[in-house]
């Protein structure tokens, strides 16, 4: 199937949560979870927030605010949470003030960026984080088939290695804790603060 009727596929909502399930979702969201609920009562800024399916696991008393580049995406959200907080622009120049939120989300973003793209995702991140900021996404692992036959159909074009995105990440973060894992693909989940915060 070319890759360009693919994507058209699994751009409508329902499709994209679907695929998110079966390439192993559930168990990202184990590993967010206890990070994740330091942010209640608090306002939490999603990145590349997709359909806003992580709304699902947070504490009812997270202030969530979704923001992606997809309006298709946005209709899916809207769907879930008809009066959430929701932004469509780029993670490149999030219209946010400095500082505006105490926890920042980024899940299966950076594979979609070139290098400059994502040293400014992170720099704008760093900016409007105050207290937490969360990683996770998919890695490049040359030896292990099934990951690369992922990687063949993923819309993402620039995975990187677990120690590349380490290392682009630690210049805006200071880390607390990374974990690496597998389910199908190989993943990284870094936790810090950014860099210089009180």
């Amino acid at each position: 199937m070319p890759a360009q009727i693919l994507e058209k596929i699994v751009a409508n909502p329902r499709i994209y949560d679907g695929v998110q399930r079966i390439a192993g979702r559930e168990e990202n969201y184990r590993r967010l979870m206890p990070f994740l609920l330091r942010a209640k009562g608090e306002m939490l800024l999603d990145t590349g927030a997709g359909t806003g399916e992580i709304t699902r696991i947070l504490d009812p008393t997270t202030r969530y605010m979704w923001l992606d580049i997809d309006p298709q995406k946005l209709s899916g959200f809207r769907q879930k949470c008809p009066r959430g907080l929701a932004v469509v622009g780029s993670v490149t120049e999030i219209p946010l003030a400095q500082s505006s939120m105490h926890t920042t989300l980024c899940v299966a973003v950076s594979h979609h960026l070139t290098d400059r793209e994502l040293d400014k995702m992170f720099a704008e991140l760093a900016r409007v984080c105050r207290k937490q900021f969360i990683f996770l996404d998919a890695v490049e692992k040359r030896n292990s088939p099934v990951s690369n036959f992922m990687w063949r159909y993923d819309r993402g074009s620039h995975p990187r290695t677990a120690e590349r995105l380490t290392s682009m990440l630690q210049q805006h973060f200071e880390m607390e804790q990374t974990q690496r894992y597998s389910i199908f693909h190989h993943y990284l989940l870094f936790v810090g603060r950014p860099i210089g915060a009180a």
